[in-house]
């Protein structure tokens, strides 16, 4: 086997193991996102606190919206970031 393949291989394994030892589940990041429609919970310092149907918290930062507003927001399951938001169409 050529040495760099081994190089290439053993990149790899390492990669693999710091995965496997961080507790990161490489399915979640591959994840499809969700779409759907929640209320502004709490809206704070210009931060508004949402939560969708998997009841994790999700923060908006520079929050236009105001409390109990309905928003549309699209995230990954389990995942606190909030990949995109915007009013109701």
């Amino acid at each position: 086997m050529s040495p760099i393949i081994m190089v290439v291989l053993a990149i790899a394994a390492g990669v693999l193991i710091v995965f496997l030892i961080s507790g990161f589940q490489i399915f979640q990041v591959l994840a499809p996102a969700i779409t759907e429609e929640v209320p502004v919970i709490l809206k704070q310092n210009g931060v508004c606190i949402v939560e969708a149907s998997d009841d994790v918290p999700r923060e908006i930062n520079n929050c236009t919206y105001e409390q109990g507003e309905q928003i549309t927001i699209t995230y990954k399951r389990e995942q606190p970031p909030v990949e995109s938001h915007g009013p109701i169409q």
